[in-house]
């Protein structure tokens, strides 16, 4: 199972922007979700939609598998499902896997972000009001999976532990990510705060002891993502990234007959199938991600001296 989130405007009809890369993901064999993009000013309540949609889709497989009378036993297994994000949806990829400490590491965490003690507190709050009530939805999914299956699931808490995710064209941004016309962002930007800022969402990522079945692929002519894939790979030495020729929309195009038109007429505009490898190279990328021991990514209490020695 992939699900897969785009970035600004372009992720708002994934499945025609994305339809060719979607599509190949299809034909290897996943079964494939994509979630729309949506603007907001709080990315914290994106994670936490994300991650509620998350264990829907996951009752909906299952459900769907025992009506069938196949066997649900691939949606059960969490190590199955993975995320895919591009540019600006890549941040809240990462922010589901900060998401998956525990509660009482991500108080820690929110201590060293140099925000003022109320919006501290608010955040948290926020955090602590939406994992809870996922939480009883989770207890309710284990419930139905029992009642169709006969089989006993526990999930634990909320999270995407060991779901493998790889991240295209990162790009952890703020104001212009939720309101993408320029002078608009000029005016409100003085006005307007993200949550969680640049800033603070790599502060985050810094001192998570997860991110152990991280995935990035940066593409060389891309100098909108240049800047965060570099951040990324010095705040979490052990994400794994590889180096594909193109620019920031390679992920972007649909299928005309053998070619694949990728909507940006700046660039090389259309492109023969003998000539695009993003798709196969994904796929073996994200291989690799989900064949890592599970083991390495439950281990959340490790010290954070202790992550760069995993990584080497």
């Amino acid at each position: 199972m992939i699900q897969f989130v785009g970035t600004t405007l372009l992720g708002t009809f994934p499945t025609m922007t994305y339809r060719h890369f979607l599509k190949s993901l299809f034909e290897a064999g996943y079964t494939v979700v994509s979630f729309p993009f949506r603007f907001t000013l709080d990315h914290w309540s994106v994670a936490l939609d994300l991650l509620e949609e998350h264990y829907a889709v996951r009752g909906a497989m299952i459900e769907a598998a025992v009506a069938k009378g196949y066997d649900p036993g691939v949606y059960l297994d969490v190590t199955n499902y993975t995320w895919i994000g591009h540019g600006l949806g890549c941040k809240y990829v990462t922010l589901l896997e900060v998401l998956s400490s525990p509660m009482e590491v991500l108080e820690k965490h929110f201590q060293i972000l140099g925000q003022d003690l109320a919006t501290q507190n608010r955040q948290i709050r926020q955090l602590q009001t939406g994992l809870a009530a996922l939480q009883n939805n989770l207890r309710s999914l284990e419930q139905r999976i029992l009642q169709l299956t006969g089989q006993t699931v526990d999930y634990g808490q909320p999270s995407i532990m060991d779901e493998a995710s790889l991240l295209l064209a990162p790009v952890v941004t703020d104001l212009n990510g939720a309101i993408p016309v320029k002078f608009l962002e000029r005016f409100f930007g003085r006005r307007i705060t993200i949550y969680p800022t640049v800033e603070q969402t790599h502060q985050l990522i810094e001192h998570s002891q997860l991110f152990h079945l991280t995935g990035l692929l940066q593409f060389a002519r891309d100098r909108i993502a240049a800047d965060t894939c570099q951040q990324l790979m010095q705040e979490q030495p052990h994400i794994r990234r590889r180096l594909l020729k193109g620019n920031h929309s390679e992920v972007v195009g649909l299928q005309l007959g053998q070619c694949v038109v990728d909507m940006n007429p700046l660039d090389k505009f259309i492109q023969p199938l003998t000539h695009r490898d993003l798709e196969s190279k994904s796929l073996t990328f994200l291989q690799r991600l989900r064949h890592q021991p599970a083991s390495v990514s439950r281990q959340s209490n490790c010290r954070a001296s202790d992550r760069r020695s995993i990584a080497a």
